[in-house]
């Protein structure tokens, strides 16, 4: 499923004094089965940005349209309903969401909402929860009985469960500590390869995006100023200096041995690629 935003406007507060111009004219496309990031400083736009991806805000002009479904400024809630069953969001501190007695119902709750049956819901909450390595032991316990980490994934077997066609991540890893952030990622990048869904991720950490998007959006003061792959877009300071964007960790280090002649055939997107690349460097340099 494709999702088209059409000459796209959003307005907070519209005709009051408070009024602010968050997105500007904005007409994109999000394509079936791609990893996306969408980056730009606080304020460019992203989180209207991607409210507006699964109708939790509708434009003040133009369209979003994501398959046969179509969001306009007056759609009711009973079409935009339906997209929620196809753009499933990961939010901030998505533990802060869980709200029922057990794990299992927890999980299930999504599905029933979306009117699947209790049985196969039952079957799609312990799918994903085995999925995150959340044991069987723990499905009839509360979820806040469970460790931060285990309620995040929990929260994300939830969203998982409703099997949308597009997975929003809005700062999927705030508050992690290093293992569990390379985790949390290393898992994301799973279900995009594994289950073909388009993925859109929102950070504003840089080597995320470099690592494991396709391509990226680029927004600045509401407008969307650049778009195109990862490996170009990010692999371009002075793009990026226009915008003040740091570039990614392994770009400043790959350009900083560019000065000094040292040279790989490809920009590494990774440290693990990096070391690789580098004694591959070094074996050559030492015959």
């Amino acid at each position: 499923m494709n999702i088209e935003f059409k000459n796209l406007t959003s307005i907070y507060h519209q005709n009051t004094p408070f009024e602010h111009l968050a997105l500007n004219d904005i007409t994109t496309t999000f394509k079936e089965g791609t990893y996306y990031g969408i980056i730009g400083h606080t304020g460019s736009g992203k989180s209207t940005m991607i409210q507006t991806l699964n109708g939790l805000l509708l434009p003040t002009f133009g369209e979003v349209s994501a398959g046969d479904i179509l969001l306009k400024k007056k759609t009711k809630q009973r079409d935009v309903h339906q997209i929620k069953k196809h753009v499933g969001m990961v939010f901030q501190f998505p533990e802060h969401q869980l709200f029922e007695e057990t794990v299992l119902k927890d999980v299930m709750f999504g599905p029933k909402n979306m009117g699947m049956d209790r049985e196969t819901a039952e079957e799609k909450a312990k799918y994903y929860l085995h999925l995150l390595n959340i044991d069987a032991s723990l499905f009839d316990t509360s979820p806040f009985d469970l460790s931060g980490g285990q309620m995040r994934k929990v929260a994300i077997a939830g969203i998982l469960a409703m099997e949308p066609q597009v997975l929003i991540l809005d700062e999927p890893t705030a508050g992690l500590d290093p293992k569990s952030h390379i985790e949390t990622m290393s898992l994301f990048e799973r279900i995009h390869r594994d289950m073909g869904i388009t993925v859109i991720l929102v950070t504003h950490d840089m080597n995320d995006v470099f690592e494991y998007t396709d391509e990226v959006k680029i927004l600045s003061a509401g407008h969307l100023v650049k778009e195109g792959k990862t490996a170009d877009l990010l692999t371009d300071e002075t793009l990026l200096g226009k915008y003040s964007l740091e570039p990614p960790d392994i770009v400043k280090l790959v350009h900083d041995l560019w000065e000094k002649d040292i040279w790989f055939e490809q920009m590494p997107k990774n440290t693990e690629a990096f070391i690789g690349l580098y004694e591959e460097w070094r074996a050559t340099h030492a015959q």
